[in-house]
Parts: C-alpha cells; sequence; structure tokens
C-alpha cells in the first residue's frame, strides 16, 4: 500500500508537530471571520425564507393596503364632516338648485343604464351569431 501524498506545496508532519509562524492564524481571527461567516450566512436564509414565503408577503401587503384604505377614509370623514355645514346651508337655502342636480344625475345615471343594457344586448346577439345558433 501508499501512503497518501501530501498537497503539492505542504510537507507531510507528524501530528505533534507545530506549524511554522507564517502558517499560523491566530485562533481568535479566525473565530472573529467564522462568527462573521455565519453571521452572513443566517442573514441570507433569512432572506432566502422570506422571499420564498408567499402567505407571509400576502399578508403584510393586505395589512398595508388595509391601513392605507383606513387612512382614506378617515381623510374622508374629515372632509365631509368639513364640507356638511356648507352643503346642508345650500340645501335649506336653494332647496331648488339641489332638485335641478338630482334631476341631472338622475338622467345620466339612467342613461348610462340603458347604454349597459344595450351593449350586452348587443354581445349576446353577436355571441349566438358567431356560435350559429341564430
Amino acid at each position: 500500500m501508499t501512503e497518501p501524498r501530501p498537497a503539492t506545496g505542504q510537507a507531510q508532519r507528524s501530528p505533534g508537530e507545530q506549524r511554522s509562524p507564517e502558517e499560523q492564524r491566530p485562533s481568535e481571527e479566525l473565530r472573529g471571520e467564522l462568527g462573521a461567516l455565519r453571521a452572513e450566512l443566517g442573514e441570507t436564509v433569512e432572506e432566502l425564507a422570506h422571499r420564498v414565503d408567499v402567505p407571509a408577503q400576502v399578508r403584510a401587503k393586505k395589512a398595508e393596503a388595509t391601513e392605507r384604505v383606513q387612512e382614506q377614509v378617515e381623510h374622508a370623514r374629515e372632509v365631509l364632516a368639513e364640507k356638511a355645514p356648507a352643503v346642508e346651508r345650500t340645501v335649506r337655502d336653494r332647496p331648488a338648485l339641489v332638485g335641478v342636480l338630482a334631476l341631472v344625475l338622475g338622467y345620466l345615471l339612467l342613461g348610462r343604464l340603458r347604454r349597459r343594457r344595450t351593449t350586452t344586448t348587443k354581445a349576446r346577439i353577436h355571441r349566438k351569431d358567431d356560435d350559429g345558433t341564430r
């Protein structure tokens, strides 16, 4: 049997033989580097785990969106509370103006509903023509 050869540039040593000062590195320095590498690896693993955890990302986005909507609702309430007295005064002082505005809005709403119904009906007829059922 042949004995294993040492790697190129390394001399074969007996178990009790010490390394030369050039080959030795202080153990504190090695421990520090090892600790830094472990910390970096831990951060990388945490980041990868976070990227893979889609349900947690969805929950975070949902919470963020909910908070944003609540802020907007609060802002709308503040604006309404601020404008309500002026609107109430206008309604009391000019009932004819309010009636006209209500009629115009009603007319626009009905026109939109009619257009939607007409468009939907035409789309159904067109689909039936394409299917060959008509």
